[in-house]
């Protein structure tokens, strides 16, 4: 046995390792994300963008894993995916669940409360409010907080908005920057104001089901520079106060190695010929987008550089291939690039466009170019990104930009692809006059500064300078490009001469005669305008007015619809004008047609029952009182003397400046049919409770008569043998005759204790009662002594002496249901060593009683029925199938507890056994 243990525990050893070098040897992961949760998480073309969308890709560059983002359309489905294992984590909240395992903290959100801009009534955590939340991660902090409030959970920011910009709910509860940044997109940021009532701060981790996957997220973590991380930060988190990552300030300052480097170096710069507006040559002198950033970087740092201008993008990758230049300032990253070159991080990124023919229409993505010819600059980036995205695409490779132009003007290409910035310049400088910019790719173009791969140095160094670049200053430099315009070619100045002579022969005799029909003739255009723009705008308001009302109809149709199914009617009361508005289903649930009569309050109380009339006065006055919402029950009476049970709730809407309600809206929901259901179950149960206790006394009379057979025949003998000696003898020995009297008695006394403890063990005693568990499981084993004897069950206990407050004649008829069950499945598989194990303890505040038996179990296929009633897998003679359904009731409804039924394996005396066990919990003490 010894041997067999050391043999499994090396089994499970080496199980163990197995599964920790499966995780270490992991690359590929799963990371689920909310798309709704902007700029942290959000989908953007299909794809996933935002902060911690940024921070998880930076992480797997760094640690050369491979990641796919999934869409999990909600934040709580998000969640779900990782916890059914799905994905290998969730992209990052606190851990609030207990199955998450958490990473360590790689961010911190600060939570607020938004209220209407032009709300400025004051706010208490004691008053009653409607708060949206987006998610359920921050509702029990909410309902701890706010404890006379209503929480609504939503699944996105658009539908809380919705409510919100209505007045349907009163606060929204999130992220801070979360919530400012959706509605500074969607134009509901002049609705929104944070009030400093409630927030809090919010540590954020990677979550997996996995704790192993966790710790490999840490690990990874270490590796990421906080200049890098710093950098990502500053793209998605516009306000320093609002950034965790340190200070930019202290990240771009050069070691002294650094410093020496620069100093002792003037760096040969390969300058393209012709890549306008990026960088080019104009008059021997440098130009262009990039070349001013560089510009920027240079002066910063100091550097000394001189331009070596190479003819085509070939001859500038050559030279730093060969290492003849240092660097190129206006290049993308691509990996065959990367096997001859370093990059610094990009200091911009510009789309991908496309353009065509004017007459073209917009060109939503990428699909509508497939089966087209596509010019494209042959070894430009543009081309690189393409071929790796699209390698099907069919390609027109050219030389320049001028040639791709071209190309399209010419109709060699449909279209031509690349930097957006780079088609707007040359399309303006070159006058393709016939062409235009139709849509973007979806790809983008990070440009960097391309380093031979020597200067590693050169690369820190560079990367410091770019993330102390002012985002305004390279977005100034970028747009005074877009806007440069270029002259045409023509000579004005004979033109303007020949137009000044003239002009001073004319000018005299017609001033005046011009002047009043250029007064007359604008003030016609202006009336004439003016009076097309009304009529636009007069028809657009008709359409809208027509549409909306289309909307309203609709909306109400729906609504009465919804409450016809639902059984559900509406109302409106002003408290002020004393009105009262029933919806069509209102009328219908009281009996009436629609219209029948007027509402009032008057007509109301008349359909109350009379029963419940007085009660429902004071309950209506009552809500008028309470500003939160609320409910009651009661009967109404309908004129064929039918009686139908209602439920009504109200909330007031609307109060006047002194705090007293003038408008309650509420409803009325039809329960009749949930009455009658609840009526019948409570039969049925009453049924199914008498049924139980008749099994009960069957197996009490069984035990009684287990308990009086050897009593009896004691009993019997003695009388017996009294009898056959005065036959014999004609008189009965004296000795003989008082010991059989005294047997008799002594017998005759047993049997009298017996009838005495069943009944004090079965009195229906209603009192809730302090108790030992100990005497109480004693007292039912008792009970059922005879017949652990019969089939001579070992019982095992390993029992705490604790108090418990409850039924402990409930209780008792409960243990005794489940013993009998055990006894029932030991004689019924005929089991060789029979055993049954009572188990008790506490956890919290809660008694633990486990009661198993090693009868083989319960087969996987009924267990999940066995706490059903009239079910049995006894024949019909045995069992009636209603006594664990009662253990169940009594302990979930009178002792509010609950019973588990599992199946189970476990050891006694080195011996394995398999068989069924039955969990009880129930509090310590009942309340």
């Amino acid at each position: 046995m010894f041997t067999q243990k050391i043999f499994l525990k090396t089994i499970v050893l080496f199980f163990f390792i197995f599964l920790l070098q499966s995780n270490a040897n992991q690359t590929q992961f799963k990371v689920s994300y909310d798309p709704d949760y902007a700029p942290f998480s959000y989908e953007l073309n299909g794809k996933a963008e935002g902060l911690f969308v940024d921070f998880w890709r930076l992480w797997a560059e760094e640690n050369h894993y491979n990641i796919k983002f999934i869409n999990g359309v909600t934040w709580d489905n998000s969640i779900n995916l990782a916890k059914e294992k799905k994905v290998d984590f969730f992209l990052g909240t606190n851990a609030y669940e207990d199955w998450m395992k958490s990473s360590k903290n790689y961010y911190k959100l600060a939570t607020s409360l938004f209220i209407h801009k032009e709300n400025d009534k004051g706010f208490s955590k004691d008053a009653s409010y409607i708060i949206g939340i987006i998610g359920s991660d921050y509702e029990e902090l909410l309902k701890e907080n706010f404890k006379n409030s209503e929480i609504i959970i939503y699944e996105n920011y658009l539908e809380a908005f919705k409510d919100f910009s209505t007045r349907k709910i009163d606060l929204i509860y999130d992220d801070k920057v979360a919530i400012e940044y959706f509605a500074l997109q969607n134009g509901y940021f002049h609705l929104i104001r944070s009030i400093k009532l409630f927030s809090n701060t919010f540590k954020i981790s990677a979550i997996s089901e996995n704790e192993n996957l966790v710790k490999l997220f840490d690990e990874g973590f270490k590796k990421l520079k906080p200049e890098d991380l710093a950098s990502v930060e500053s793209k998605w988190i516009i306000h320093n106060e609002q950034r965790i990552y340190e200070d930019i300030e202290n990240l771009t300052q050069l070691t002294q190695e650094e410093k020496d480097f620069i100093k002792s170096k003037t760096f040969k710069i390969s300058l393209s010929r012709s890549w306008e507006p990026f960088s080019f040559l104009s008059i021997n002198k440098a130009g262009g987008i990039s070349t001013e950033i560089w510009e920027l970087i240079a002066k910063k740092l100091g550097l000394k550089y001189e331009f070596f201008v190479s003819n085509n993008f070939s001859e500038q990758l050559s030279s730093i291939k060969n290492k003849e230049k240092d660097l190129i300032f206006s290049v993308g990253e691509t990996k065959d690039r990367k096997k001859y070159a370093i990059f610094t991080k990009p200091y911009k990124s510009f789309p991908l466009s496309i353009v065509t023919l004017k007459d073209e229409n917009f060109i939503e993505n990428m699909n509508y170019l497939f089966n087209k010819k596509i010019a494209v600059g042959e070894n430009f980036t543009a081309h690189k990104i393409l071929r790796e995205k699209y390698p099907k695409l069919d390609f027109l490779l050219v030389k320049s930009i001028k040639e791709g132009l071209a190309a399209v003007d010419e109709k060699k290409a449909y279209a031509f692809v690349d930097i957006k910035p780079v088609l707007a310049y040359n399309i303006k400088k070159l006058n393709f006059d016939s062409l235009k910019i139709t849509g973007n790719t979806g790809l983008s173009f990070d440009m960097s500064i391309m380093i031979r791969d020597d200067y590693q140095i050169l690369q820190s160094i560079l990367n410091k300078a770019i993330l102390s670049l002012n985002e305004n200053e390279i977005n100034s430099i970028i747009k005074r490009w877009e806007n440069v315009q270029f002259e045409k070619n023509f000579d004005y100045k004979t033109l303007w001469v020949l137009l000044g002579l003239t002009s001073l022969f004319f000018i005299p005799l017609i001033y005046f005669n011009q002047q009043n029909l250029r007064k007359s003739k604008n003030l016609k255009i202006l009336v004439n305008e003016r009076t097309k723009e009304l009529e636009i705008l007069n028809e657009e308001l008709e359409e809208r007015i027509e549409e909306k009302t289309k909307e309203l109809r609709r909306a109400n149709y729906l609504l009465d619809e919804a409450q016809t199914i639902a059984k559900l009617g509406s109302f409106g009361y002003s408290i002020k004008k004393k009105e009262l508005k029933w919806s069509n289903e209102h009328y219908k649930i009281f009996g009436l047609f629609v219209g029948e009569i007027k509402p009032s309050l008057a007509t109301f109380f008349s359909f109350i029952h009379p029963d419940d009339k007085k009660r429902v006065k004071k309950e209506f006055l009552k809500s008028f009182r309470i500003k939160r919402k609320y409910s009651f029950e009661f009967k109404i009476l309908l004129r064929d003397e039918t009686i139908k049970y209602i439920q009504l709730t109200s909330k007031i809407t609307k109060f006047s400046n002194e705090g007293k309600p003038l408008f309650v809206i509420g409803t009325i929901l039809d329960l009749t049919k949930i009455k009658k259901l609840e009526l019948e179950k409570r039969e049925q149960d009453t049924l199914l409770a008498q049924q139980s206790k008749m099994a009960a006394m069957g197996e009490m009379l069984e035990n009684i008569a287990h308990q009086w057979r050897q009593p009896l025949s004691v009993i019997s003998t003695a009388s017996t043998g009294m009898q056959l000696q005065l036959e014999i003898n004609k008189k009965v020995d004296e000795k003989f005759l008082l010991d059989s009297i005294n047997s008799i008695n002594k017998q005759s006394q047993y049997l009298s204790k017996t009838i005495e403890d069943f009944r004090n063990f079965f009195n229906p005693n209603k009192l809730v009662q302090y108790f030992d568990i100990k005497d109480c499981i004693e007292k039912s084993l008792y009970l059922v002594d005879s017949r652990l004897k019969k089939y001579n069950i070992e019982v095992i206990k390993d029992m705490e002496n604790i108090k418990v407050k409850t039924l402990e004649s409930e209780l008792v008829q409960i243990l005794l249901n489940i013993l009998n069950n055990a006894i029932d499945a030991i004689e019924s598989n005929k089991i060789s060593r029979p055993v049954i194990c009572i188990n008790t303890y506490k956890e919290n505040d809660s008694l633990i009683i486990e009661i198993k038996d090693n009868a083989g179990g319960i087969p996987k296929n009924i267990i999940n029925r066995i706490l059903e009633p009239y079910f049995t897998t006894k024949h019909k003679s045995q069992g009636t199938g209603i006594g664990l359904y009662m253990s169940n009731e009594i302990i979930t409804k009178h002792l509010k507890g609950k019973i588990l039924v599992s199946n189970c394996t476990f050891l006694v005396d080195d011996s394995h056994y398999k068989g069924a066990l039955f969990t009880l919990s129930l509090p310590i003490e009942a309340k």
